[in-house]
């Protein structure tokens, strides 16, 4: 099962690389219109509007499953595993209550403006609210999928709280660890020496 969920997100990446190239496109596609021929296309402009904010909710799926939110761990860190674990438990379903709101709010959305379309392609507004239907009932299974993963496995509830490192942060680290501990006169010295000075 968790083989196919992978996939499924692996998918979802993919689909939303091509969301955003697609965007990145008509809106280059417009500009070079507009720059060198004084004409546009106002579909691309709204196609590239849409298209951005299916990619940002997609997004924040694929974003939760990664645990890749921004976030402070600063107090996580820092409380035994048994606080580590009511903590996880009362933000999750936060965002899981959070997400239902959204979800139904969108959902009325939805109902409200399925005749409504848009200027210029045409497309029914319910499609883009929809959206976040999609996002507010995938995050909250997501949350109710993470509170029940943290309660099958109460061992491993320090590396479940810990929020997703940037390669820039492992960098760093990695770099703070190898630092030499210079006075400003050697550093400007190396720094001179480096730079042919």
């Amino acid at each position: 099962m968790n083989k196919a969920i992978d996939k499924l997100f692996v998918a979802i990446d993919y689909f939303t690389g091509i969301l955003t190239g697609l965007m990145v496109l008509f809106v280059f596609l417009n500009v070079v219109l507009r720059t060198f021929f004084s004409s546009g296309l106002t579909w691309s402009e709204e196609l590239a509007r849409y298209l951005f904010v299916y990619v940002t909710y997609i997004g924040a799926i694929s974003a939760m499953r990664a645990n890749a939110h921004l976030g402070v761990d600063l107090l996580m860190s820092r409380v035994k595993p048994g606080m580590q674990m009511l903590l996880y438990i009362i933000s999750q379903t936060l965002i899981a209550v959070m997400m239902c709101m959204l979800a139904c709010g969108a959902w009325g959305m939805v109902m409200q403006n399925t005749r409504a379309t848009t200027a210029a392609l045409r497309i029914p507004y319910s499609v883009l609210y929809f959206s976040g239907v999609l996002t507010g009932v995938s995050i909250a299974i997501l949350a109710v999928g993470n509170i029940i993963h943290a309660l099958k496995n109460p061992d491993r509830i320090s590396e479940i709280v810990v929020m997703q490192n940037s390669e820039d942060d492992d960098i760093a680290a990695e770099a703070m660890e190898n630092a030499e501990d210079l006075s400003d006169e050697e550093y400007m010295k190396r720094l001179n020496e480096k730079g042919g000075n």
